[in-house]
């Protein structure tokens, strides 16, 4: 094949996920709440539509294909180029869906990426079935691996492409960030099995993934992004976007930026532009509580928006300081309060088990839940990730001894189970206080019947009841 000519067609595959690295989480919590569309690859199938190559994406996640069922669909589109989407957590998923693409499939190319090939390029590149990974963002620079293949020296000069190379992994460092976000076109949603995808917290189905903004510029020490240079689409694309959803008859939009209100004059401009157009969407986003007030949050709800979620993590202004979070506890109560007052259902994430925390400390964050009220509130344990500085500074003080996410990366299908942070308890402690603080917060009867009255269908029914039977059962 003559680089620089050839048109290359590729598949995308989100592979199911059967073998999600299990972490320290009570059971009834780690169940499934749903499917939701892989952004990463509907960007990419985007940018790949908009070159000279052609791109097959196969969601068998939301098709409920397993990885040998895939592999055969695989096979009979007769690609030159798999790609597939690798998360930490789903690597192992995404291993066993190229060996299974090789097996059906020997001279197709695989090339694993997302969040995990970043932090790992090297690792991820040398793993058997895999060819190729891929670190950073790849709109562009996928395309362009694409627009050099079949000529080795070429594809090794493509930005962020780690390959098996005269005995090792040759790797090119990635070109840095994406600049201009609105230079990308849509994310290809009808490319997708978009009517597939659902949530026990949506208010319709089905829903899918809006991302307005990369990066995040906080420093968080249990949080790891692909660069904090935080980066926007304009209101102008966000609309756009929105219109487009409409036009699918998408009901409900998840807004997964780390922090939507980030910048206030850009969100009024959204939120105004929705209220001009009123295309009949409801919406939820992510976001902190020192990011909005009361005038803010009035003009996201008359804009469609029903829910928010908030990063709180802790009742302890002590061990707030330690996560290096930056926010205020009296803060806290304002926002939730506010977003009672406009209507704003509201779901508060907690961490169990932080750093520097101890026993008292999860008490404030109980007590704290217990008064801002939020609607939801998930109890996270703490986990040191790779390339966080919580990891490093576990690995620092000899807290955790080994490199266990680089062994990981290096053997992903060995047995393996996230780290937890036991500075001050044993993983045993953690997994018992998330269970008594889940117990504490949605098992009064109170509660029960407002969650109950919340109910839209069967489905929805039985999570809950499952949720409901294992808090009792523990």
């Amino acid at each position: 094949m003559t680089a620089g000519a050839a048109t290359v067609r590729v598949v995308l595959l989100h592979p199911r996920t059967d073998h999600l690295v299990p972490a320290a989480t009570p059971e009834y919590v780690a169940g499934n709440s749903g499917c939701l569309p892989p952004m990463g690859l509907l960007y990419l199938q985007a940018a790949i539509e908009h070159s000279r190559h052609e791109s097959v994406l196969l969601d068998a996640n939301a098709e409920g294909l397993d990885h040998a069922a895939a592999a055969r669909r695989v096979a009979e589109i007769a690609p030159d180029v798999v790609g597939i989407q690798a998360m930490t957590f789903t690597l192992p998923d995404a291993v066993l869906a190229a060996r299974a693409v090789k097996q059906a499939a020997p001279r197709v190319k695989t090339v694993l990426g997302g969040p995990h090939p970043t932090i790992f390029p090297h690792q991820t590149a040398a793993l058997d079935g895999v060819d190729y990974a891929f670190a950073g963002e790849g709109e562009v620079d996928f395309v362009r691996l694409l627009d050099a293949w079949g000529d080795q020296a070429a594809e090794g000069a493509v930005p962020g492409v780690a390959r098996k190379a005269d005995g090792g992994v040759h790797f090119t460092p990635s070109a840095g960030l994406l600049k201009n976000l609105d230079a990308l076109p849509l994310p290809a949603r009808r490319s997708s099995p978009y009517r597939k995808y659902h949530s026990v917290l949506a208010k319709r189905n089905p829903i899918t993934v809006m991302i307005t903004s990369r990066g995040c510029p906080f420093d968080c020490v249990f949080c790891n992004r692909m660069g904090r240079k935080y980066r926007v689409h304009s209101a102008e694309r966000v609309l756009a976007e929105f219109d487009d959803i409409a036009q699918m008859g998408i009901a409900e939009v998840f807004i997964h930026d780390d922090t939507f209100t980030l910048r206030r004059d850009r969100v009024e401009a959204i939120c105004r532009g929705l209220i001009e157009r009123k295309p009949g969407l409801i919406w939820e986003a992510r976001t902190r509580v020192d990011c909005v007030d009361g005038e803010l949050l009035h003009l996201m709800r008359r804009a469609g928006c029903t829910r928010l979620s908030f990063g709180v993590e802790s009742g302890s202004p002590a061990v707030l300081k330690a996560m290096r979070k930056g926010i205020e506890l009296d803060r806290v109560k304002e926002v939730f309060r506010l977003c009672r007052t406009e209507g704003i259902t509201t779901l508060a994430d907690f961490m169990i088990g932080s750093l520097d925390e101890r026993r008292e400390d999860v008490e404030m964050s109980l007590e704290l839940a217990a008064s801002i009220r939020p609607d939801y509130v998930q109890y996270s344990i703490c986990s040191p990730y790779p390339g966080t500085p919580l990891y490093a500074i576990g690995r620092e003080t000899g807290l955790i001894a080994e490199d266990v996410w680089a062994a990981f990366a290096r053997d992903p299908l060995a047995e393996f189970r996230s780290p937890v942070w036991t500075q001050h308890f044993t993983e045993e402690e953690l997994v018992s206080l998330a269970a008594m603080a889940y117990r504490r917060f949605y098992m009064t009867p109170g509660r029960m019947l407002r969650q109950a009255a919340k109910v839209r269908s069967l489905k929805q029914l039985k999570g809950m009841a499952a949720a409901a039977w294992g808090m009792l059962r523990r």
